[in-house]
């Protein structure tokens, strides 16, 4: 009986454990399998999901995972960022093969959008979304520049130099001061040049164009935002990605300039012009006979015709006693002229490397890289190089997130001596040196440059001698001023911690900083050959250091409650700058050699040091958002933030910034059901204000008062020989300066139609800077003091943004083309209280050339109008007096006033340097393993006042024409003449005037590449997730009538204060490159 009941208790036992290792195998159960693209490539890091459970993994390098299912009704959801999401049945298959679809549409795509990040298609805002696609597409030296053409409503001007600035501007200039967008990296605000950000780091840009979306950054949102996203990593097996690329880059365009002997024969007709007898000889170099023939001296310095005198030497010593008597840095005459362009500029190497590797799990996530940039420049011997290190880590415990983001860069940096878009840069001075003037003296230059003089820096060319003009030989400078580097050291980063209070409550904590030290050290030797030499060698060293800190806390609340979801962010910043900069002289160097170019082995008598003290500023704010979604149909947008700022009195130190949007998605609505055509298709619109406290003076607010010893001092103890130093009142305060307030109303709509083969993005917007703060003057007798900053004017900008895409796929052919669009119209509603006044612009050579005043568009061209020129005596006698100009073959300027005379008070509005519209275009064309870009961007209905022809097309200085000068200047009525008739005593036709101002439009061919994708069967038997070559051009083709080097003319200085009163300007602009690259990518 007992061996029955434990007979029957053992059959249970094996029955029960049967039953429990059958369960066990159907929860266990392994399946393998691969996610694959559309090209059948693997796809790293994907997201594989057991459905109904929190059971997951992720894809390794080739794209293959493993899991555990339940049973054979399991599924598994599979998801990727750029793709769309798929479930699969698992069945009783083992191995499962998964084809994740392109998101052409990427509607549920995450971007952050200040504090805090929403899906694309909830955004009610004017955004821009640039992806990691459309960056990587075009290499760029800055990331500012990945923008241009890639965003509407987002202008770009490049400085075109090696590591120079870039001018972003968001939807037009909305103030005479800084209009520079607010930078946001990883959370981290700076305004700076971004040339230390490596863009290979990048994985998206936003940029936040309306106040709706920008408000939540208040006080420095007025000129937009952009947001910019590093890569991150993500769970799955380390990634390891190389990137190079190497090519060469050319000048695109040169100016048609005269040789030695067209430059006689325009002397020569100057003078005969002016009255003087045939046979009159213009200058020392030129001989010319009753008959007009030419003869030309053999040697310039001294100036001979035939042999040299037998007691003449060479010296290249500019204290030589004997210089200029007997001695000389003897030069040849060059007959057939030298093309000084094509020896300023040359063939220039460019290179990227970087290595990186990403990767992690739930706990743990990292992205790391390293790069070094290498750009010479087209202009010789300039040059930028960047070394820079990336680390983005995040760590998970529990509930509590914390991780970093962090920067360190070095660069180097050789930029254009005198500074770009400056008429004493090589650029300038190759257009007006004159072509007589050969390179090198008779010893062919230094040794350097394969010539046989015995210093490294002497045996130049230059116009030392008679009749040569003051132009020095721009080669000259640019080798001696190739050892004249920057040095900068940056580093920019966070820290952050992220603790999940509740299931849907988050407190985010950051701690940011930024922090750039450069240093410059300038050494000027002695110049024998110049015109206009320098007596002493000198070195000048300059150190700028600037940090800042930003602390913000916020707190964030994601809530879904059947058809309703609600989000809420609250959260205070506070951030803190300084910077400051100091600069030492000597002069009298016993060396020029460069181990000997130290402050203290200059002489003492030519010491000299300035530093004009610490700029301190603190800004402190609070702010808070809601978001409101009921079943994607009806959306919603608050923000609110107030922020103090030590820039102004503490009387009118805060600001109150409030702004909404409000969309609708009508493809959710019951009526709009049967539009099968449409997608999606949301509506929207939006009101805000942002402030601007970048006004050029940081302590506006304030009466400041310096020593000045000279006129403010006294004898108190009444000695008779001591005095004691006083203070003189050096800056005017203004305690009732408030914030620039940019009001923002915006109307747009999104659409996705056609099987999400075609978007839309339209936007209309209106925004006006008001309590705009300019300087108004104030009576002599208040002092000779800085005048402050008053909140008086108001600025307006009407425009539009458009971005139209197109893609589709035809078997294995796929393409898409995209199109982005913008205009706006800048109005100056008023300066101050007197409607007549007038900001003007920098002055040059000539008296300023842009004006800013009410009624017309910022920086607008001031000056008088050519009607032509005068083919009759009739018509010089009808025409309005201009003191003794007007004759036969002259400028015809208009008489504005009517009054019949022509004067400064007929000077008017002769030119607008904004443009009508830009646009870009992208098209994208693959087939199997193919893929052809081309990216086309352009400017149409802009003007360029071009302040070169000043040089070149009037009796300017000493120095070289444009063929037009000499070919199209008047000889005779109806000979198609645009230049008055040679005449070397006319010196009033240069004028600021029409005839400068030229059609600044293009279309430039940006980039065009075509990349081979190594296929999954080499890529397995190389054992690399995947393999990239291409072959590119960028700049290959610009059409443009603008008869400079270049169309695409910057600031003066982008990113400076008050540079946008002097915009549209070519002043001797570096010109934009062409270039040829190979590149390569391998993933590891």
């Amino acid at each position: 009986m007992k061996h029955h009941l434990y007979s029957k208790k053992l059959a249970a036992l094996i029955a029960v454990f049967l039953m429990v290792s059958w369960i066990s195998f159907g929860q266990d159960r392994k399946v393998s399998g691969t996610v694959l693209d559309d090209k059948g490539q693997g796809i790293p890091g994907a997201s594989v999901l057991l459905k109904g459970t929190t059971t997951g993994t992720t894809s390794d390098v080739n794209g293959s995972f493993s899991i555990n299912v339940k049973n054979n009704s399991s599924e598994l959801q599979v998801s990727s960022v750029g793709y769309l999401t798929k479930s699969v049945a698992v069945g009783s298959q083992a191995s499962v093969k998964v084809i994740l679809a392109e998101d052409v549409s990427q509607l549920n795509e995450v971007v952050v959008t200040g504090y805090t990040a929403q899906r694309k298609k909830d955004i009610t805002g004017a955004v821009a979304v640039v992806g990691s696609k459309e960056l990587t597409a075009l290499p760029a030296a800055s990331v500012t520049q990945m923008l241009q053409g890639r965003a509407s409503g987002v202008t770009v001007g490049n400085d075109n130099s090696p590591g120079g600035g870039t001018m972003v501007r968001v939807r037009g200039f909305g103030s005479i001061n800084n209009n520079s967008p607010l930078y946001i990296i990883d959370g981290v605000p700076t305004q700076g040049t971004l040339n230390q950000i490596n863009p290979n780091d990048i994985e998206s840009m936003q940029v936040l164009k309306d106040a709706s979306a920008a408000s939540i950054y208040g006080a420095r949102a007025a000129n937009g935002v952009v947001i910019i996203t590093t890569k991150r990593g993500g769970e799955g097996e380390p990634k390891i990605n190389f990137d190079m690329y190497t090519g060469t880059q050319t000048v695109g365009k040169t100016l048609d300039l005269l040789n030695t002997q067209e430059l006689g024969r325009f002397y020569y007709e100057s003078e005969i012009g002016a009255g003087k007898p045939a046979g009159t000889s213009p200058s020392a170099q030129y001989r010319f006979d009753p008959s007009g023939n030419q003869t030309i001296a053999d040697y310039i310095y001294p100036n001979v015709y035939g042999d040299l005198p037998a007691n003449y030497t060479y010296t290249n010593d500019i204290a030589d006693p004997a210089l200029g008597k007997t001695a000389f840095n003897i030069t040849k005459a060059n007959k057939q002229g030298t093309d000084w362009q094509h020896e300023i500029f040359g063939p220039a190497k460019i290179s990227n490397y970087q290595i990186g590797a990403t990767g992690g799990s739930k706990y743990g996530k990292y992205a790391i890289s390293g790069s070094y940039f290498n750009q010479d420049g087209i202009l010789k011997y300039t040059s930028y190089k960047r070394y820079s290190i990336r680390a983005n880590t995040e760590f998970t415990r529990g509930n509590l997130t914390f991780g970093e983001n962090f920067t360190v860069s070095y660069d180097a940096r050789v930029g254009v001596p005198s500074g770009n878009n400056s008429e004493s840069n090589p650029i300038t001075f190759a257009i007006r040196v004159q072509p007589i003037i050969p390179v090198f003296d008779i010893t062919g230059g230094p040794r350097g440059l394969g010539g046989t003089n015995t210093s490294d820096l002497n045996g130049f060319a230059g116009s030392r001698g008679s009749n040569l003009g003051n132009a020095p030989n721009p080669l000259a400078r640019q080798w001696r001023e190739k050892d004249n580097i920057t040095y900068g050291t940056h580093m920019f980063g966070n820290v952050f911690l992220e603790y999940k209070i509740l299931k849907d409550l988050k407190f985010r904590t950051s701690l940011g900083f930024e922090y750039n030290n450069s240093n410059f050290s300038q050494y000027l030797n002695r110049d024998i050959e110049a015109a206009e030499p320098r007596s002493a060698n000198s070195l000048t060293v300059y150190n700028n250091y600037d940090r800042a800190i930003t602390w913000y806390n916020t707190l964030t609340y994601n809530k879904t409650i059947g058809d309703h979801t609600i989000g809420v962010l609250a959260g205070t910043e506070a951030v803190s700058t300084y910077s400051f900069g100091f600069n030492a002289a000597r002069s009298n160097f016993a060396f020029d050699d460069m181990t000997y170019r130290y402050l203290n082995m200059g002489s003492a008598a030519g010491l000299s040091n300035a530093g004009s003290g610490a700029l301190i500023t603190a800004l402190y704010s609070q702010f808070a958002k809601a978001n409101y979604s009921y079943k994607d149909i009806f959306l919603a947008d608050f923000t609110i933030r107030r922020d103090g700022s030590s820039r102004f009195s503490p009387a009118y130190r805060y600001g109150v910034f409030p702004a909404f949007s409000l969309g609708v998605r009508l493809t959710e609505l019951s009526f709009m059901k049967d539009l099968t055509f449409l997608n999606d298709l949301k509506v929207r619109g939006g009101w805000g204000k942002t402030g601007n406290q970048l006004i050029p003076n940081v302590y506006n607010a304030y009466t400041l008062f310096v020593p000045d010893p000279n006129n403010n001092a006294y004898d108190i103890s009444g000695s008779g020989s001591s005095i004691a130093p006083g203070f003189d009142i050096s800056q005017f305060g203004n305690t009732s300066g408030r914030w620039e307030t940019n009001t923002s109303t915006n109307i747009g709509f999104d659409a996705s139609m056609l099987n999400n083969r075609l978007d839309v993005n339209f936007d209309w917007y209106t925004r006006t800077t008001s309590d705009m703060l300019t300087q108004v003057p104030i009576p002599k007798t208040g002092g000779t003091a800085s005048i402050p900053y008053v909140n008086i004017g108001e600025v307006n900008n009407t425009g539009i943004d458009l971005n139209v895409t197109w893609r589709d796929k035809i078997g294995d052919f796929r393409y898409s083309v995209s199109g982005q669009y913008s205009q706006y119209k800048n109005n100056v509603v008023k300066l101050n209280d007197d409607p007549k006044a007038s900001i003007f612009g920098y002055s040059t050579r000539l008296p300023a050339i842009s004006v800013t005043k009410a009624g017309l568009p910022i920086s607008s061209f001031y000056g008088y109008v050519i009607d032509g020129l005068f083919d009759t005596q009739a018509e010089v006698d009808s025409w309005a007096k201009f003191g003794s100009y007007n004759k036969i073959g002259r400028f015809k300027f208009r008489d504005v006033n009517g009054d019949g005379v022509i004067t400064a008070a007929d000077k008017t509005i002769i030119g607008n340097p904004h443009p009508d519209f830009t646009y870009g275009l992208n098209l994208s064309l693959g087939y199997k393993n193919w893929d052809l870009a081309v990216f086309v961007q352009g400017v149409q209905g802009n003007e360029i006042f071009n302040y070169s022809k000043f040089w070149t097309d009037f009796n300017t200085f000493q120095g070289n024409r444009s063929k037009d000068m000499l070919y199209r200047s008047w000889r005779a009525p109806g000979d198609g003449s645009i230049l008055p008739r040679l005449d070397s005593n006319d010196g009033t036709s240069q004028q600021i005037s029409s005839y400068f101002v030229e059609d600044g439009s293009y279309t430039r061919i940006k980039n065009v590449q075509l990349t081979y994708n190594f296929p999954k069967s080499i890529l397995n038997r190389l054992k690399l997730s995947s393999v990239q070559v291409y072959v590119q051009g960028q700049n290959l083709f610009t059409f443009t009538k603008y008869k400079g080097l270049d169309p695409e003319i910057n600031l003066r200085n982008a990113g400076g204060d008050n540079t946008d009163i002097h915009m549209g300007i070519d002043e001797g602009a570096f010109p934009t490159a062409k270039s040829y690259n190979v590149g390569l990518r391998v993933g590891f």
